[in-house]
């Protein structure tokens, strides 16, 4: 027989009693107590009901549900013996889930502490409330029976009755469980700790629920969601299973799980978000929606290192995260909850549920049985299910001839599935152990009718085997790792992948998996699987792992000009730009027609671009194509893009901005689509970048802001072109406020303070961290340079970086214009090899992000080229080089009638001058800071 739902559900919930009254007869000690409380309460007018009829081992009645539906409230003797009794914690359970949906669940569930401890009461909440402590006695039973009173009467509804509210997003049907409620409190208490300072000794919403393959852990997470549901009025988010693949793998494929979540939920395109903007998203909007909100992380592999775990977690008070996993992490400073085999009682009603054992004799047998196989779920459901229909009695005998391992005990029942059944389990052999869609094995199986495969999937799940929701199913891991002792026949991965092909990408992540994981399985299939694997990594903003997948596409042998082209573009995302002009030559090679010689020539440049070798790139497709443009299609704005890329680049904004002016009207009108969800936003905030460089800070600033406010619009303010295109306008806006502010020397102090109003201005108007802000604070932390202290400049230059790092990331131009201004720092302290040191680091990834002939660019090549020189770092042939090339350029791009014209002709003179005189006093404050005279 199986017990009623612990959620009440289908229990009637008339108003019938006050009080249920909860306790157990095993606990021979307090039954006096308990019967004068019942006796006392009565006298006091009060109804109630007690149960006196459910015996150990014996099933959960209708008549009890409906009894607990219709009280008030449930008052718990809550002695040491009673956690370990089954019926008094399914009593206990369905009442405080019940109470959750009327408020404080303290308020209805109401517990008598007679031990002088408190380490036996769970949840957390019933422990923390301390209804009612110590002894009941004569003199202290009215006072009790007055607070019940009081409770029953503030109590307008039972229990059962419902709450009112519509069910959160994400409630579903839990897989079928069998007890696990000290488990199931130990989650829960778990997860909420924080608001109980004291209860535990965690304080983050956060648990891990750890255990053997199939002991049960994702069936006691949803049924813990399943009960809770509304303690979470947000909803629920389910990420996983993740436990076949490798820890680095995970962190790849985590972010493209989230992100389905996140545009499930947030109803909006996040694409382009990395794991930890995605989570700053998705906890922002959690925050602004008010509710809490439950994240089920199901099956983390092994081996995650501790850092690991914050990464897992949105950053939001909201969130309760719970994980489960096969292996214990013990570096992670969480609450774990082990899940071991059941308890007698467990195993005995898991085990009636297929066959009720007859007697006390084959009782005995089957608990003799739960403990030779240590109670073991998997196992005890696969042993009733073979003896269901046996005819005479159960005895060890029996029992003897039937394995006690899970494997073996998984192995025999798979031998007895019909032959449709056993094809949906080798099917699931050569799948990811992830949900697939339910009517794939249709596709792959052959002539198969829907009847069929239902009663097909009715089989394993009746089993345990498989577990259905939401159009899915989902096998269980330890049945798939069995059956994957034997191969799947020939010629199945392969029909398989033909029909996975027709679903690519789709609208779930776990079809990536599948995809990758039938690219082992079907090797003619390979490039076609990993195609669309490796483009939804790239578009979710991870080109290292979109990386790894191309390279397996490339390895094959059947790769095509398309694909090298692909994997040059992720590899100049990743920063391998050798490697990307290696594998735009192959494409090169390769094409078959004009637009592919095109789009590999257009990789191979831009790949050179990013090395600085800006002569061959001219020399192999800027040169000859830097005109021409595809004429139609996504490709002519993506070659556009990279074309005005270049032009700045070089220097040549102007030339930028002529190019994308008339685009800009075109991608106005696209329709919904890459072209105008990515390349427009992009194809726009190219333009304001260039506007900017071109001396046009005012339209920059507006083309900027437009970028800004777009992204905002669409709920993805957290994406990196958003956050570039702030870092545009703040560049914008600082260039207009700062017109007022460029004083003469005498006015150095005045600019400074000035400098720093503005920033509290901006930090007031947008916050602290918000890009202009920053921008900002950098502007008047470098000022500290032009009033001579540069170990203050130092000091909150280095504070700066760390919130520009957290904020904006390590290879961001912000956080190199803080590395300049450190070593002009280090320069003023006469410090000149630490000053070459850092600007060694920024050159290159400056030249890569701004270009050669960018104002910073050309400033730090000045300046590493005069540090070098006065340091006495390395051949002064280079140091030359590096100061004549910036004259050369600044002239070029910004004249002659500049203060760092003038700078670079000092260095000029300088650099070859014999070391002694190089090292000059006066000499060096020109150089370091140049319109002081000495001394000042």
């Amino acid at each position: 027989m199986t017990d009623p739902d612990p959620g009440l559900s289908g229990a009637r919930t008339a108003d019938r009693f006050d009080v249920f009254l909860c306790s157990t007869r095993a606990d021979a000690g307090s039954a006096t107590a308990v019967d004068r409380i019942e006796e006392a309460l009565r006298a006091d007018g009060l109804r109630v009901f007690r149960d006196t009829g459910i015996g150990v081992f014996e099933p959960i009645t209708r008549e009890l549900a409906d009894a607990i539906a219709g009280s008030r409230v449930l008052l718990a003797y809550y002695s040491r013996i009673l956690p370990t009794r089954y019926a008094c914690q399914w009593e206990l359970t369905a009442a405080f889930v019940a109470a959750r949906r009327h408020g404080d669940p303290a308020d209805r569930v109401l517990v008598i502490n007679p031990e002088p401890g408190t380490g036996h009461l769970a949840p957390v909440e019933l422990a923390d409330a301390k209804f009612f402590t110590g002894p009941v006695t004569a003199e202290t039973l009215p006072a009790l029976v007055g607070r019940v009173r009081r409770k029953v009467e503030r109590a307008a509804v039972p229990l059962g009755a419902p709450a009112g509210a519509a069910a959160p997003a994400g409630r579903r049907p839990p897989p079928r469980l069998v007890g696990r409620y000290p488990e199931l409190w130990a989650v829960h208490s778990a997860l909420h700790a924080a608001a109980f300072p004291g209860a535990t000794p965690y304080s983050r919403p956060v648990a891990v629920l750890r255990g053997l393959p199939g002991a049960g852990k994702t069936a006691l997470a949803e049924q813990y969601a399943y009960l809770f549901h509304d303690a979470f009025g947000g909803g629920v988010v389910r990420l996983g299973p993740f436990g076949h693949l490798e820890p680095d793998d995970f962190l790849a494929q985590f972010p493209l799980a989230l992100a389905k979540a996140a545009a499930d939920r947030l109803g909006t395109d996040v694409s382009g978000l990395d794991l930890d903007r995605l989570r700053e998203l998705l906890a922002d909007r959690i925050d602004a929606a008010g509710e809490r909100v439950l994240v089920l992380v199901d099956d983390v592999p092994a081996g995650l290192p501790p850092t690991v775990l914050d990464r897992l977690l949105l950053p939001s008070e909201r969130v309760y995260t719970l994980i489960t996993s096969r292996f214990g992490h013990a570096p992670w400073d969480t609450a774990t909850v082990d899940l071991t085999g059941l308890t007698p009682e467990e195993g005995l009603r898991l085990f009636a549920e297929f066959r009720a054992p007859e007697g006390d004799a084959e009782r005995a047998a089957v608990l003799r049985f739960a403990d030779r196989c240590g109670g073991h779920p998997v196992t005890l459901r696969a042993t009733a299910f073979a003896v269901r229909h046996r005819p005479g009695p159960l005895t060890d005998d029996v029992f003897a001839a039937l394995p006690d391992t899970a494997p073996q005990a998984v192995r025999d029942l798979l031998a007895g599935l019909s032959p449709l059944a056993r094809d949906v389990v080798r099917l699931g052999t050569v799948l990811a152990p992830v949900p697939f869609p339910a009517d794939l094995p249709c596709a792959v199986l052959g002539p198969v009718g829907a009847p069929e495969l239902t009663a097909a999937v009715d089989e394993l799940v009746t089993r345990g085997f498989a577990t259905r929701s939401d159009g899915e199913l989902r096998l269980q891991a330890l049945v798939v790792e069995v059956a994957r002792t034997e191969p799947a026949p020939a010629g199945f991965a392969g029909r398989a992948a033909e029909a996975l092909l027709g679903r690519l990408p789709g609208d779930r992540d776990f079809l990536l998996q599948h995809a990758r994981a039938l690219a082992e399985h079907a090797p003619g299939h390979r490039v076609r699987l990993l195609r669309p694997v490796a483009a939804a990594y790239e578009a979710q903003g991870d080109p290292a792992t979109a990386g790894e997948v191309h390279a397996v596409i490339l390895a094959t042998g059947e790769a095509t000009s398309a694909d090298f082209a692909a994997g040059a573009r992720v590899e100049i995302a990743c920063g391998l730009y050798a490697e990307a002009v290696d594998h735009a030559r192959a494409a090169r090679a390769l094409a078959g027609d004009e637009a592919e010689r095109y789009a590999a020539g257009l990789a191979e440049a831009q790949a050179l671009d990013c090395l600085g070798d800006y002569a061959e790139a001219d020399r192999t497709f800027w040169a000859r194509h830097g005109d021409g443009l595809p004429a139609e299609g996504e490709e002519r704005y993506r070659a556009a893009l990279a074309v005005a890329l270049a032009r700045r680049l070089r220097g040549r904004p102007r030339d930028a901005v002529a190019l994308l002016e008339p685009l800009l009207a075109e991608l106005r009108d696209a329709p919904p689509g890459p072209v105008r969800d990515e390349l427009a936003p992009a194809t726009r905030l190219e333009y304001a970048r260039s506007l900017q460089l071109a001396g046009r800070p005012r339209r920059a600033r507006e083309v900027a802001g437009a970028v800004v406010a777009e992204y905002h619009a669409s709920g993805r303010e957290r994406h990196a072109r958003c956050v570039e295109a702030e870092l545009v306008r703040a560049d914008a806006m600082l260039a207009l406020d700062l017109r007022d502010l460029r004083a003469d020397p005498d006015g150095w102090e005045r600019s400074a303070a000035e400098l720093r109003d503005l920033e509290r201005n901006y930090a007031k108007r947008y916050g602290s961290e918000n890009p202009l802000t920053l921008t900002a604070t950098v502007f008047a932390d470098r000022a500290l340079l032009a009033l001579g202290q540069p170990k203050q400049a130092l000091a909150v230059l280095s504070a700066t970086e760390q919130v520009v790092l957290r904020v904006l990331g390590d290879d961001h131009p912000l956080r190199y214009r803080i590395r300049h201004g450190m070593g002009l720092a280090h320069a003023q302290l006469r410090e000149f090899g630490r000053q070459a040191e850092l600007l060694e680091d920024i050159l290159e990834p400056q030249i890569r992000l701004l270009g050669r002939a960018h104002p910073e660019t050309i400033e730090s090549r000045l300046d590493l080229g005069i540090a070098l020189a006065l340091s006495g770092r390395g051949p002064r042939a280079r140091a030359t080089e590096l100061v004549d090339g910036a004259a050369r350029d600044i002239a070029e791009a910004l004249g002659a009638a500049t203060e760092l014209s003038a700078k670079a002709q000092a260095a000029k003179r300088v650099v070859r001058l014999p070391q002694p005189f190089v090292s000059a006093l006066f000499t060096v404050e020109r150089l370091i800071w140049p319109g002081r005279e000495k001394g000042e």
